[in-house]
């Protein structure tokens, strides 16, 4: 019996379908992995948020720097030389995560849609576990970047400026969203709180302020902190009488789930993006979450899949999403580097001139009626005092172990990793393109506001650059032919 022929039976005894493992790399089985991580780390540390407590704190912190390790591994084409002797076991373990973790997500769904009600319903005491998950009951409502997303879009169909008219308070009675998912600046009364202010705080703060919902607080941020794409996408499914932002949300995610799954050409290596996809809770949590990430996803994964057969395609959306959101621009200039490494030094400064030239369209029709206005708006993430929160290195101060008050020493560390993971992608950038999506958000880890939701997307981009890269012999990374002009 010939190899392949073993290899079918093999496959056949085992019970996982013989198409889902062929043509691709052993690595990509390794997401599977990633996902069980990354689900771990988010629920540790949401535990830690809601609870207070510093060990769920590091504990969500650690797992998230074993999400960047194996996502590394997935990237990175040498983890095939070790992988490829342990295939079988890999797709053994790849079968029984996708199936524990598609019945995670049927029970997480009839969960939240039928029992969880009845829970917290009839549930009044019960210590951690019970406050745990009583702090569920806001996961799935608007969060305050939703509500200025949507009432910025709804501004604009309304001849308004949209960000001249942003207004958190009366986006959150309008929306019916909760006091605890907005954005408090270190002003007025939390200028002496550190390192952020409890529930409790927060509610008083916006039952007094919806006394006059008409001038928010200066303890929320209540600027529209986004470039113009980011309501100009969402506007005509808006205008059409989609009056739920997160079904546009979603539709743009399938989008880009659609788009990948038509650019990988293996259909055994479809099955397994399609796989990957279908099992990353997360990505599907935080569409009934409303993450407004899921904007800039299909824009990036079309940019970073077209980059090799249809650069102005590619170009085109690179530019759509930076003039979108600005976790874009973190991406953006590995995205460059390997552009460069496609097509060499002459065609960058064409590049680079398209991208800005798409920003600009975007939103220069907004920066020109009150640029200062703009500017304050789109730079008002990294300019607000706003208090440190996520999951990466910032944790030692929100747990309380060390006692840092200033933003100043972190963003020297975010600096530093971003010059130092772009200049190794530039030397590495042949033997591994894809790694470049994991170095360009590692440097939000080390941010003083490193939330999950600015990174968790790019592991499946990752994914399905992997895929196409491994059938297509990684083209990325093969300058294209000479044109004649």
């Amino acid at each position: 019996m010939r190899p392949t022929e073993k290899n079918a039976v093999s496959t056949r005894r085992s019970g996982i379908p013989e198409g889902l493992l062929t043509g691709s790399p052993p690595r990509a089985y390794l997401y599977y992995l990633a996902v069980i991580v990354e689900l771990g780390a988010s629920a540790v540390s949401g535990v830690g948020f809601v609870l207070e407590q510093n060990y769920y704190f590091l504990g969500g912190t650690v797992l998230w720097v074993l999400w960047f390790v194996v996502m590394f591994l997935v990237t990175r084409s040498s983890s095939d030389h070790w992988l490829r002797p342990h295939e079988k076991p890999l797709h053994r373990s790849a079968a029984a995560i996708f199936i524990f973790l598609f019945l995670v997500g049927v029970a997480e769904f009839v969960g939240m849609a039928e029992l969880y009600p009845q829970f917290i319903r009839h549930q009044r005491t019960g210590g951690d576990l019970v406050e745990a998950l009583d702090g569920l009951n806001t996961v799935f409502e608007y969060n305050d970047s939703t509500i200025l997303v949507q009432q910025a879009t709804e501004n604009l169909l309304n001849g308004e400026n949209p960000y001249l008219h942003a207004n958190i308070i009366e986006g959150l009675l309008a929306f019916n969203g909760a006091p605890d998912r907005v954005t408090p600046l270190r002003e007025g009364r939390f200028k002496d709180i550190f390192p952020y202010p409890a529930l409790h705080e927060l509610e008083l703060l916006y039952q007094d302020s919806i006394r006059d919902p008409s001038d928010p607080p200066e303890e929320l941020e209540s600027r529209f902190c986004y470039p113009a794409g980011a309501f100009l996408l969402p506007a005509p499914f808006i205008a059409l009488g989609i009056d739920d932002l997160r079904w546009v949300l979603g539709g743009f995610a399938l989008a880009g789930l659609a788009f990948a799954v038509w650019r990988i050409p293996r259909a055994g290596s479809k099955l397994v993006f399609l796989g990957g996809a279908v099992i990353s809770l997360e990505f599907w949590n935080s569409i009934g979450a409303g993450e407004t990430s899921m904007l800039i996803f299909p824009l990036l994964m079309v940019a970073w899949l077209s980059l090799s057969h249809n650069r102005w395609l590619s170009l085109v959306f690179m530019g759509l999403a930076v003039a979108t959101k600005q976790t874009a621009w973190f991406i953006l200039p590995f995205y460059l580097v390997l552009f460069l490494k496609t097509y060499g030094w002459r065609r960058v400064p064409a590049a680079a001139g398209l991208i800005v030239g798409v920003f600009l369209a975007v939103n220069l029709p907004f920066a020109v009626t009150d640029f200062k206005l703009w500017l304050d708006s789109v730079l008002s993430p990294m300019l607000d005092p706003m208090f440190p929160l996520g999951v990466g290195i910032v944790t030692l101060v929100t747990s309380g172990l060390i006692d840092v008050h200033s933003s100043l020493p972190f963003t020297i560390m975010e600096v530093a990793a971003g010059i130092l993971a772009l200049v190794w992608y530039y030397r590495h950038c042949r033997e591994y393109p894809h790694v470049g999506l994991v170095l360009a958000v590692l440097p939000i880890f080390f941010a003083w506001r490193s939330l999950w939701t600015y990174f968790y997307y790019v592991g499946i981009i990752a994914l399905a650059g992997v895929l196409n890269g491994a059938a297509n012999g990684d083209a990325n990374i093969r300058p294209a032919p000479r044109e004649t002009d």
